[in-house]
Order: C-alpha cells, then structure tokens, then sequence
C-alpha cells in the first residue's frame, strides 16, 4: 500500500472537507481532544453492532468502542427502546426518580465495596467527586496517582499524565504542590511513597489496570499492597473503573480480588448516553447527604431519568456470562495477534487482559508508562494503517471487543494487523537499525 497518510487522504475526501468546516467553529474541529489525529479525524454518520459508517460510505470494524463505552455495540435494541420509551415520557424534572434507584442498586448488588452510590455525567466528575469524599473524610488533601494514569480532566487528575508536572498551563500551578505520582507495578517505590507522605494522603486513586499506558495488567502483589498500605495509614483507596468495571461483574476489583474504599463508574453505565458514577463505603459517601453531610454535589443533568433506563438495560444485558464470553473472545485476540508479532520478528507485543489489548512497539516488557509505547509515532502510523484496512483502533494502540463480535470479528482483526504490520515494518526495521 502507499503512504498511510496519504491512503487516509485518499480513502476520506468527505471527512476531510467536514473537518475543514468543523474548524471553522470548533478549535480543532471538535470539542473532544482524543478524537483527533493527523492529518484529521474520521466523521461518522451511523453505527449498529460492531460497525460504523463514515461520512465517505466507508464501512469500518470498530474496535475502539467509543474507548470501551459501547461493550454492547451501536444501537443495542434493548437499550434503544429502554432510553426512547423514558424520553418520551419526559427527562427533566428537578427531582429523583425510580430508574435511579434501580440502577443504583444493580451497582451495589455486583460490586461488594458499594454500599451507596451518587451519579454524575462523566467520568471526569465521578473520579473529581471521589477525591473530594477523601479529601472530605481525611482531612488531608494531598493526592497519590501513578505516572501516567488518566482520570479524567479536573485539575488534581492532570498531574503526571504525560510527564511530570501539570498536563498543560491552563491548571493551577499550586496544584502541582498537592499531588505526587509514583509508577505503576513497582511496590518498593509505592512504599517509599507511603513512607514519605503517608500521614498527609487523603487518597491514592489508581485504575486497577494500567488503562492510559496501554492497557498494562497488575504485577503480582501490587494492588494487595496499594490495599495494605492505604489501610495502614487510613489513606481512602480508590479505583477507577471507568473502564475496567467490565471486566468482571463487579469489575476489576472482582477479578484481582482486591477491594477498595472507594470506586469510580463510567462509560457503559449509561447505556450510550453521559454518564458516571462514584460509590463505596457508606462513612465515606454520608458526606453527600444533604441532611447530614458537608460536601456540595449537584448537577442538571445527574441521575436523568433516560440515562438511568439506558444504564439499567446495559447491566442486565451485561451478565456475568456474557462478560465472561467476551473475556474469553478477548484472550482469542491477543493470542493470535501476539501469534503475528512473534512471526514478524520485530520488536513487538501485545498487552491486555479481559477483553482489551493494546499494541507496543517494543520487545523490552511492558510494566508502566515509561516502557509503552502509546505515545510514539510509529504507534499512531500504525494505528492509520489499521485505518486504511477498514478496522478502527485508539491512536494509541488500544483495542477492546463489543458483545455482537464473534470468531469472525478476530479473524478480520488479525488479518488487517498482519497487513497494517506490513505497512509499517520498514519504519520499524528503520528504527531497529
């Protein structure tokens, strides 16, 4: 094949003249930084299952899920029907409604560490709101994440993202003074941590697999003792299973057998519409109460009546067995596509658990941050590549599976990463040498 980027140009003449009267009104074409890259992104006018069509009547494998929101697919009927019914029978009223219980206690009931929860819109207000529990709890506002990690875009969270420091000059310089970092998967540097500032954490807020990094499992031992030393020094654990709640049917937490104070929700949970959601022990979420509590949390749009509906169809549709299913499909996926990296001889691996995988450019092991390659050229090159052939992939090498995949879904995958890896190999061979 030619060029990659010149190929995307070719196959996308649509999207290419949207993008140019997108940015016209919108800074960088959209009001979402992920969803860009170079030369522009790819306009979508409709999806159903595993498939969208492009604005250029392409029609593309989605591996990427809206970054893992869509586990059931586009337009799962269920879903539609359960959020079009609720609409119709009006969504703002100013005040509670049953689906919010409803919802509200599908999560408590699959996730043993949630006593309470409260709903938010986002991922980025249920890890915010979290923090402020602990904060609250604690008396101590000093905050402990890992190099790297994403929690959404408050100014606490984006310390530590991308390197050190603030993520970029619109945050607060102070907060820097607040917030230390330590990487994923080493415990001596995680106890070092707790030895330093033990006394003075309100939190320690970490995805119980390395999500932004690619997709980096937990070294064994790791989170225990993330568990042990938090208890030790009355430091507030929280999980962000924005994410990783699908891999089990109370999330990662389930699945690594390891329980926090604390767990913030997003994603599918609202069955396609915005939403998240924090819970956890009830000492800690009583500061939400009004009639007793201390920490102001609102919103329009919390806890609407359609989201709710959406989000209560996607957990039942979502069962332990269809998680387990999609599980098994996703080891089907990394073995056979480690099966192609180790045939190509490069420098190579792909990393994962559950139903995600992420794709590295390096043969050194993949333990944080520091040794992914998310962030590299030649992961986005390839990542356009996978593009070209009709299957869509995070930038950063992410791939996570919906349930309406099958055996078939794998084997367009694996071929499309055989011809992609084609694509890119002299890149590879280039930087080898």
């Amino acid at each position: 094949m030619s060029d990659p980027i010149e190929e995307y140009e070719r196959k996308t003449p649509e999207s290419g003249r949207l993008f140019a009267e997108a940015n016209q009104y919108l800074p960088g074409g959209d009001t979402r930084e992920v969803t860009y890259f170079d030369p522009y992104p790819t306009f979508v006018e409709d999806a159903s299952g595993c498939t969208l069509t492009t604005a250029d009547g392409e029609e593309l494998l989605d591996f990427l899920n809206n970054y893992t929101q869509s586990v059931l697919g586009h337009a799962p009927p269920a879903v539609v029907e359960a959020v079009t019914e609720r609409f119709a029978r009006g969504n703002g009223f100013a005040a509670p409604t049953r689906e919010a219980t409803d919802l509200a206690r599908r999560i408590v009931e699959r996730t043993p560490s949630v006593e309470s929860v409260r709903f938010t819109n986002s991922g980025t207000e249920a890890t915010m709101n979290a923090i402020r529990a602990a904060i609250a709890s604690t008396g101590n506002d000093h905050v402990l994440k890992v190099d790297g990690a994403y929690h959404g875009t408050h100014d606490t969270v984006l310390v530590g993202v991308e390197g050190a420091g603030r993520e970029n000059p619109g945050i607060p310089a102070s907060v820097e003074e607040r917030v230390s970092t330590v990487p994923w998967n080493d415990t001596d540097a995680l106890a070092e941590a707790f030895e330093r500032r033990g006394d003075d954490l309100a939190c320690f807020i970490v995805d119980p697999m390395m999500c932004n990094a690619g997709m980096i499992p937990p070294a064994e031992g790791y989170l225990e003792a993330a568990r042990d030393l938090t208890a030790e020094t009355d430091t507030v654990l929280v999980f962000d299973e924005v994410m990783t709640f699908r891999l089990a049917a109370g999330g990662a937490q389930e699945r690594y057998g390891v329980t926090p104070d604390l767990t913030a929700f997003g994603k599918f949970i609202g069955g396609g519409l915005p939403a998240g959601a924090f819970g956890g022990r009830e000492d800690l979420m009583g500061v939400f109460d009004p009639a007793r509590g201390s920490v102001t949390h609102s919103g329009t749009f919390n806890a609407n009546p359609a989201t709710m509906a959406g989000g209560i169809a996607t957990l039942d549709a979502l069962d332990a067995d269809a998680i387990d299913r999609l599980n098994d499909l996703g080891g089907t996926a990394r073995e056979r596509l480690g099966a192609v990296c180790a045939d190509a001889d490069l420098p190579m691996q792909v990393t994962g658990d559950g139903s995600f995988c992420n794709v590295h450019f390096t043969d050194e092991a993949v333990t944080d941050a520091a040794s992914g390659t998310t962030h590299e050229a030649i992961t986005k090159r390839f990542f356009l590549a996978l593009r070209n052939r009709d299957v869509l992939v995070a930038p950063r090498g992410l791939m996570n599976l919906s349930t309406p995949m099958g055996e078939g879904e794998i084997d367009a995958l694996v071929a499309a990463f055989d011809g992609a890896l084609a694509d890119v190999a002299p890149d590879l061979a280039a930087d080898a040498t």
